[in-house]
């Protein structure tokens, strides 16, 4: 068997996804796990032969016995291999008749999976897997180059690596709703509180005393075994306020979908306010994206106005129904702090509300400005009362707003 080695060029984690595809076809189930799992295994195995993938693939892929004979056959279809347990690897026809008309190269049977800096675009465009050659890789001097055969991948829907540090008043629709996509694929942690309801544990815990007295019935009255339980843990109640005036009209569109995944799965309560109140849930649990906004525009009279911070919190706080909500909960506050009301007003509904909420989370985007201060009146009122004050500007720094939730110490 040769011994130059496979993968030199190519996109493992695609790679991974294109042979899983292709194990599904055949009939093989294959979980998203199992993807990354090989992906991960191919990265870190390194350079390695015919053998080495052929493990490599199999106890990532295959977990059933009756799987086995089906992914032989895919794996010597993609690898162009015949399969032998007895004799080893041994070149199928194809391979032979490729190494008659390519006597320099006799003894390499896995030509697709290796990238020579002679190999043409076309070649490797003939492997849906493989890694293309960049368009300076083919000098125009050379005969037969067109830019036209130059295959560039295209970029998936949920990547948006090239997008996690640009502002968000800086990203176009497209990339906008990249983002949303991704921040609602984010949010599924939950903050949780200890219950005072029990649930039966093998380890740890307490000694369930009741539970374990009853069990020694059975015995004679001997204990035999020692129960155990521990406290359940149930979700935390997550009231969302978004900031809707005309200072945060560039952040309002990402922070809905942010909070579309905490309406939906997690039964999250949200209002909206720039001059009043609004609460938004049924339109945030709309299906799309786009009929959470046809439903705010609808049911938000005052967007893109001014500011009252305090008199919106006021009107929460007494509200006959929604001010239940805050008690023990998670506060996620999305504004800027620029209130027109005044700021004592704004403090102490800042402090009734830590005072009821479990915790208070504070997003304000133009934080992320060097040398920020919260100088503003009403910024600087409300930041004593909060337990956690980010910035929430780029994508990147969402991901610490989504953490931020879920905190440890909200359990």
């Amino acid at each position: 068997m040769s011994g130059r080695t496979l993968f030199d060029g190519v996109d493992r984690a695609l790679f991974a996804a294109t042979y899983a595809d292709r194990l599904r076809r055949a009939g093989v189930p294959v979980a998203f796990t199992s993807v990354e799992r090989c992906a991960a295994s191919l990265a870190a195995v390194g350079p390695m032969t015919v053998d080495d993938a052929y493990w490599v693939l199999r106890l990532s892929f295959v977990t059933r016995h009756e799987d086995l004979a089906t992914f032989d056959e895919v794996f010597a279809a993609v690898f162009d291999v015949d399969l032998n347990v007895e004799l080893g690897w041994v070149p199928s026809a194809a391979a032979r008749r490729r190494a008659v008309e390519r006597p320099d190269d006799e003894d390499d049977l896995l030509v697709g999976l290796q990238r020579a800096p002679d190999e043409s675009a076309a070649t490797a465009a003939a492997l849906p897997w493989a890694t293309l050659p960049a368009a300076g890789d083919t000098s125009d001097d050379e005969p037969g180059t067109d830019d036209d055969h130059v295959g560039l991948p295209d970029l998936r829907p949920a990547d948006v690596g090239a997008d996690m540090d640009r502002p968000f008043d800086l990203l176009d629709d497209d990339e906008v709703e990249r983002i949303g996509e991704w921040l609602e694929a984010a949010a599924n942690d939950w903050p949780r509180r200890r219950s005072r309801r029990h649930r039966p544990a093998s380890t740890g815990g307490r000694i369930a005393v009741r539970r374990t007295m009853r069990s020694a019935m059975r015995s004679g009255g001997d204990v035999v075994t020692l129960l155990r339980d521990r406290p359940q843990l149930r979700s935390r109640p997550v009231v969302v306020l978004l900031d809707v005036s005309g200072s945060m009209e560039s952040y309002a569109r990402i922070y809905l979908h942010l909070t579309r995944p905490l309406a939906l799965a997690h039964r999250a309560e949200v209002f909206a306010f720039a001059t009043e109140l609004s609460r938004i849930t049924p339109a945030i649990r709309q299906r799309t994206s786009a009929d959470v906004i046809e439903h705010m525009n609808s049911v938000v009279g005052d967007r893109f106005s001014g500011t009252r911070l305090a008199a919106s919190l006021s009107t929460l706080l007494h509200h006959r129904t929604w001010s239940a909500s805050l008690r023990g909960a998670v506060v996620l506050i999305c504004s800027d702090g620029w209130d027109s009301g005044e700021p004592a007003e704004l403090e102490r509904a800042m402090r009734r509300v830590s005072l009821l909420a479990h915790r208070v989370v504070w997003v304000n985007p133009r934080s992320a400005a060097p040398g920020f201060e919260p100088l503003t009146r009403g910024m600087a009122a409300a930041r004593p009362f909060c337990d956690a004050f980010l910035a929430g500007n780029t994508a990147r720094s969402m991901s610490a707003v989504v953490d931020a939730l879920a905190d440890s110490r909200s359990a």
